[in-house]
């Protein structure tokens, strides 16, 4: 069995170039050749050119001037200044308990009807019969439920505006009819 080092044929391709017969090894391992061989038929020979020098231009030479002092200006100093504090970019989300059922864009749920507006309908529809005294306490009591309703989002703004005006009407009623009782009577 030959070796790489003892063919022919290696020994013919490079040329004997990096090995040395005379090593008297029988295992010797081939050196390869650092410079291709120009025997090659597939590899394409070209001439070698070089790029044109061009000639570098100096930088001008400028004085050395020396660098200026780069001090702030002096702040005002105020006393018991404190800065303001630093602002949250977004409020903590309060922490609801699970809610019925899913209100889109962020609507609060709505509460039911208020109380205070049913009952000032009432109380101004009752004016009717007390002569006006409930539909006094009707109009105030619309005018405290549409405060309600305005801090809690419920319903029943409808109802307080109703009652509001069905009293401030039963009133002037009342009024109109003792007035005409009273100049029926003197007449």
């Amino acid at each position: 069995m030959t070796k790489p080092g003892d063919s022919d044929e290696w020994w013919k391709q490079y040329g004997g170039e990096g090995v040395s017969p005379e090593a008297g090894a029988p295992s010797s391992v081939p050196q390869f050749p650092t410079a291709e061989p120009s025997g090659y038929p597939s590899a394409p020979q070209y001439p070698q050119q070089s790029a044109p020098q061009y000639p570098q231009p100096s930088a001008p030479q400028y004085p050395q001037q020396p660098a200026p002092q780069m001090t702030p200006p002096p702040q005002p100093q105020y006393p018991n200044y404190q800065p303001p504090p630093v602002a949250q970019p977004y409020p903590q989300a309060p922490n609801y308990a699970y809610q019925n059922a899913y209100q889109p864009y962020g609507y609060p749920q709505p509460q039911g009807t208020s109380g205070m507006a049913i009952g000032a309908l009432i109380s101004s529809l009752v004016g009717f019969i007390t002569c006006g005294i409930g539909s006094i306490v009707g109009i105030i009591l619309g005018a405290i439920a549409l405060n309600q309703i305005k801090e809690s989002g419920q319903e029943g703004r409808g109802m307080a505006l109703a009652a509001i005006w069905i009293g401030v009407g039963v009133i002037l009623l009342s009024v109109l009819w003792f007035v005409i009782v009273l100049v029926g009577s003197s007449t």
